[in-house]
């Protein structure tokens, strides 16, 4: 059985309980990421998914994104209240922790990556024994995503994402247009289920502007123009699930 930390924000609930009940899995803990303005009430949705299916530990994080996002300040989660309680320990110290305990940790993020990028940011080392980070975000041109060239998951806290896709940690993107659902997909792509991969070199677009979010996949790895090699690592990339 894999060890996983699942960290989640407002998609993928389906998903994450039917891998609670999954013999493939050892999911240490469920860790909530934001991506609406009522982080309490997110966080409250996602106890109560987990807790119809599992007593797996349940933990608080980042509750806005890395910098200001006005585009998260728009979104709001139903109103949720929850009668279960929250696990103590902070989302960011929970995953440097396990980090520290197991060697072949690995995370599936189905929303932001604010709380993994605050663990990178507070402790690179520590993070850097990852043994692999599944991220499900991004989507190809033309596809319908929250803005003409970004998804949700990487628009709502596109510096988080752009840190963690600039740290040392092996990673899998798996594109939400692959998949009807993508957050399915992740945990079907961590489980070994068969599927085409690439490697290519990844960025993420901060600006302010109509480009916000978007997620650039370079396959050549130079600049066509300068000739440059492009410096970032080398990422996996899901092109198609067999």
């Amino acid at each position: 059985m894999k060890n996983l930390i699942v960290d989640i924000a407002s998609l993928g609930q389906i998903a994450l309980t039917r891998a609670l009940t999954s013999d493939k899995f050892n999911i240490l803990g469920v860790t909530v990421s934001p991506d609406v303005a009522n982080y309490e009430d997110l966080a409250a949705f996602n106890l109560e998914a987990v807790r119809a299916v599992s007593g797996v530990p349940v933990y608080k994080g980042a509750q806005r994104p890395l910098l200001n996002n006005e585009y998260v300040s728009g979104k709001k989660c139903v109103k949720m209240e929850t009668r279960h309680e929250f696990a103590k320990e902070n989302a960011v110290n929970f995953i440097l922790n396990r980090a520290n305990e197991y060697d072949d940790l690995e995370i599936i993020c189905l929303g932001t990556l604010s709380n993994i990028a605050l663990a990178i940011l507070k402790d690179e080392e520590t993070m850097a024994k990852v043994k692999r980070i599944y991220v499900v975000g991004g989507a190809m041109l033309g596809y319908t995503t929250t803005t003409p060239t970004a998804h949700h998951n990487i628009l709502a806290d596109a510096e988080a994402a752009d840190t963690v896709f600039k740290s040392a940690i092996p990673i899998t993107l798996i594109p939400a247009h692959i998949a009807e659902d993508a957050s399915k997909a992740a945990f079907e792509v961590a489980a070994g289920e068969p599927a085409e991969t690439m490697e290519a070199r990844v960025s993420i677009d901060t600006s302010i502007g109509t480009t916000r979010g978007q997620t650039v996949i370079d396959v050549v790895g130079y600049n066509l123009i300068t000739m440059e090699p492009n410096p970032r690592k080398q990422i996996t990339v899901v092109t198609a699930l067999k």
